[in-house]
């Protein structure tokens, strides 16, 4: 393009009367650039002189209009097919083209907001894909928290957004800074804002509480206006690339250490693009204008659960034992991070830890104090038969399968001969009973008067007797009293 200057010296000599071929010879332009702005318009000598080209679109100029002015946001893609049904030949991408130029363009305002040392900082979330819990995959976020003057940022993974996490993530991320300041701003997720009617918001009742019990005010951002919380929403994305992208970890701990470790060396150590200064540097002068941090440990919340008969809630996906007094009633504790403290009114009468991942049973003995305790013999006449001796459990197994009679009346008459024989040699018999699985009142009675006549006569009990009678107490899962063989040749075995 000829320079402006250029043509008002073409158009000087033109009108001294010097022809075109000397003009062009005195400014060393071609002729034919010469002759080209000899007689060019005067309202713009820049304008090129040639006629638009015919567009594709320009036979349906008047209905797109007409269409766009009744429904301004109409699709470019809806007025594609509206006009080839009308005999378009063009492509998609010249219609999206045109309606683009139709459109009244519109730009979004972004007012750079500054705050004073201590007045504000930013809170947000981010989902960083999958990690692998105890076999089970679960939803990973970052919770991130970020200091408006300083820029100095926070951040931790987590596997749960429920509100005792979120407790935890806030109380931690004040530790880091070391103290509170006047407002945090969030956004609307239900940990922090319950309803918004515009700008009306009726915030979380557990996050009023937070607010109250640290000292700081609440403030929600505007729905789909990241750039509210602009300071906190690009430490998310510095987050994801910086750190979590192609990051190799062995667990949620091993990626939070690494993750602390990040915030220490690098992304609190390097200067900051926006305030050209080191954040923790800044961070010293902020800390003389933020609240002192007065909570020593993390909030709790209040919650209940209903027990089932066999005394179990469920929380996050896993299930866990309550005391007895609980079964079948609305359970109410104090729930931390990683424990729970049952209520009883106002008293804590217990706490259990809780565990990571889902569809887990925690069963803890301590709640089923019923099943503990030894059973007590439910009978008076089989406490009285195995009183009788030592071996008298295992004979009373072998008899209770040995179809001898009636039991009961098997289970009497032994007893009576208690009546006539001492411990020792209803000891002895039955022994022999079960050693040679013999077992009844007739047989046992037999072989005690056989006994008190000549033990001698008696058939020969085999060397390992006593072995014998411990490995078939043990088949039947009952305990014997075990004795030295020298025993056995007291009683003429």
């Amino acid at each position: 393009m000829t320079k402006v200057g250029t043509i008002v010296k073409i158009r000087e000599y033109r009108d001294k009367g010097l022809t075109k071929k000397a003009t062009a010879r005195r400014l060393g332009l071609d002729r034919k650039t010469v002759a080209k702005y000899w007689e060019g318009p005067a309202d713009d000598p820049e304008k090129p002189r040639y006629q638009r080209r015919p567009r594709l679109t320009d036979p349906y100029e008047e209905y797109i209009t007409d269409r766009l002015d009744e429904w301004p946001e109409l699709t470019a893609e809806r007025i594609y097919r509206e006009i080839k049904v009308k005999g378009y030949t063009g492509s998609k991408r010249t219609v999206r083209r045109y309606v683009m130029g139709l459109r009244k363009k519109t730009y979004r305002e972004y007012k750079p907001i500054e705050t004073l040392p201590g007045e504000q900082a930013q809170v947000d979330w981010g989902h960083c894909g999958k990690i692998d819990v105890d076999g089970r995959k679960l939803s990973l976020y970052a919770f991130a928290f970020t200091l408006s003057w300083s820029r100095v940022r926070y951040v931790e993974f987590v596997t749960s957004l429920n509100m005792a996490t979120f407790f935890g993530c806030m109380h931690r991320a004040l530790e880091y800074v070391g103290g509170v300041p006047r407002e945090i701003v969030f956004d609307n997720a239900k940990t922090v804002v319950s309803e918004r009617v515009g700008g009306v918001v009726r915030y979380n009742e557990h996050l009023l509480r937070l607010a109250a019990s640290y000292g700081f005010s609440p403030k929600a951002c505007w729905i789909n206006d990241p750039e509210s919380k602009g300071k906190v929403e690009s430490s998310i994305g510095y987050v994801k690339r910086d750190f979590h992208y192609a990051c190799s970890y062995t667990g949620l701990e091993d990626l939070n250490v690494q993750a602390r470790q990040w915030c220490d060396e690098v992304a609190n150590r390097k200067i900051h693009g926006t305030t050209g200064e080191v954040p923790f540097e800044r961070l010293a002068e902020e800390q003389r204008y933020l609240q002192p941090l007065a909570i020593r440990e993390p909030l709790f919340i209040i919650e209940d659960r209903k027990a089932t008969k066999t005394q179990l809630i469920s929380i996050d996906g896993n299930k866990y034992s309550v005391p007895v007094q609980f079964a079948r009633k609305r359970v109410k504790y104090r729930r931390f991070e990683a424990r729970i403290e049952l209520l009883d009114g106002e008293k804590v009468i217990d706490t259990i830890e809780l565990v990571a991942g889902r569809g887990k049973s925690i069963v803890q003995d301590r709640h089923y104090p019923a099943h503990s305790r030894p059973k007590r013999t439910s009978h008076p006449l089989q406490a009285k038969f195995e009183a009788l001796s030592p071996s008298a459990k295992v004979y009373l197994e072998g008899l209770s399968q040995s179809r001898t009679g009636h039991l009961r009346e098997q289970m009497e008459q032994i007893v009576d001969l208690a009546n006539m024989y001492s411990e020792s040699e209803l000891e002895a018999a039955m022994e022999r009973g079960i050693i040679f699985r013999a077992f009844g009142y007739g047989q046992l009675k037999r072989t005690l008067g056989k006994q008190r006549r000549n033990p001698l006569s008696l058939p020969g009990v085999p060397r390992k007797a006593s072995d014998m009678l411990i490995r078939y107490a043990c088949m039947q899962g009952i305990g014997v009293e075990q004795r030295d063989l020298s025993y056995y040749r007291g009683h003429g075995v």
